[in-house]
């Protein structure tokens, strides 16, 4: 798993957005998965804690549970109508933030977390003691019965991210994803673009003349200078 540090700009700007917004529970989507959503979640984290607040991550990505798997070694069993099964599964993950490990997939259980008011009793239990609930999710075209839809865990929550990856994220995947969080009243707070896969042409091109031109500083440098005054490779338009 990438670790994506708190102190990036581009995570000042998502936290900015949701402290301006009061959100206290978000839910983190993505459309068809590996487009970044779970280094977002941990990454907000961190970026929570600095701020003073005590966190806890909830993973319901019970298709691939990349932080339990990762930070706890396996899904734990536990349900959203029972606080102390909740509590006696929640993990220290850093000072001030706490992991709540996906439950295992038993079909029961599964169908308990599909119930929205359920889930509104939890995060207002957990409110009790966190001052902010992230939750990691299934992807939203991974439609199964083993799997939490994430569009519930949306509903339920303040507000939802959407993470879209271009070059990995498939437009009729993204379109599918918008077209439901309509259908379910979803607050889409924003979309988060992670072009890590798909960097702007400025970056492609600086990488390309740093890497090429070396015996040639003075060129070097004066090609980068003019590579960085065109603002059309930037990639800010039409984003």
């Amino acid at each position: 798993m990438n670790i994506l540090p708190e102190t990036f700009v581009e995570i000042e700007q998502v936290y900015q957005v949701i402290a301006n917004e009061n959100i206290k529970s978000l839910a983190v989507n993505c459309s068809q998965g590996k487009e970044g959503a779970t280094e977002l979640v941990l990454a907000l984290a961190r970026r929570h804690k600095v701020a003073g607040s005590k966190v806890l991550i909830v993973d319901l990505n019970t298709f691939k549970p990349a932080i339990t798997n990762e930070y706890i070694k396996g899904k734990q069993s536990w349900s959203l109508d029972d606080a102390d099964s909740q509590t006696a599964c929640i993990t220290p993950f850093s000072d001030m933030i706490d992991i709540l490990p996906a439950p295992q997939s038993e079909q029961d259980q599964n169908i308990s977390f599909r119930d929205e008011k359920n889930l509104k009793n939890a995060i207002q239990f957990w409110r009790q003691h966190y001052n902010f609930i992230i939750f990691d999710t299934c992807a939203i075209t991974r439609t199964n019965f083993s799997n939490i839809p994430g569009e519930v865990i949306a509903r339920g929550c303040d507000a939802s991210l959407f993470v879209v990856a271009p070059g990995v994220s498939l437009e009729s995947n993204v379109l599918k994803a918008i077209k439901i969080f309509k259908y379910n009243n979803v607050k889409l707070l924003g979309t988060v673009i992670n072009d890590v896969n798909c960097p702007p042409l400025d970056m492609q091109f600086r990488n390309s003349v740093r890497r090429r031109l070396k015996r040639f500083p003075i060129f070097k440098q004066w090609l980068l200078n003019r590579i960085s005054s065109v603002e059309l490779l930037k990639g800010k338009f039409g984003r």
